[in-house]
């Protein structure tokens, strides 16, 4: 009776080396499967680069524009100078009382002045004092 422990798909599975060759016998010299004869080629060295070549393609540009952003929002900031309306991330909309380095201090409403971290302060456009060719534009898309 055949043993499933001892059929060689088992074996090569569990990694174990092919038994030596004896001398005297006659020994099996076809090909393994998947060799083909008309000369199998290496694979490029290119190809296992391309992963991260693709995703230096990507990712390269998207920090450069997150870094010019950050930039044009730091220069706008240090803009900014006591009185200036401004707008928070969160929304909030208000003058700028005092500003430094790490906090800012805004006064949303009368007798209301509210402390918030700097970086999330930036100038607050009105938006009726927008570009008159932007009005014009988003005007006739909806014709």
């Amino acid at each position: 009776m055949h043993s499933p422990l001892l059929s060689n798909d088992l074996l090569l599975a569990q990694n174990v080396p092919p038994k030596a060759p004896v001398p005297g016998v006659a020994q099996d010299s076809s090909p393994p499967p998947g060799a083909g004869a008309g000369g199998s080629s290496a694979a490029s060295p290119i190809a296992g680069f391309t992963p991260i070549l693709m995703m230096l393609v990507i990712f390269v540009p998207f920090f450069l524009l997150m870094s010019r952003r950050q930039k044009k929002e730091a220069q706008a900031r240090a803009s900014l100078k006591k009185g200036d309306r401004v707008m928070t991330n969160a929304g909030l909309i208000g003058e700028l009382v005092e500003m430094d380095d790490r906090v800012a201090k805004v006064k949303v409403a009368a007798g209301v002045t509210v402390q918030i971290v700097a970086n999330t302060v930036s100038p607050f456009v009105e938006p009726e004092k927008a570009p008159a060719k932007a009005l014009k534009e988003a005007t006739s898309d909806k014709k």
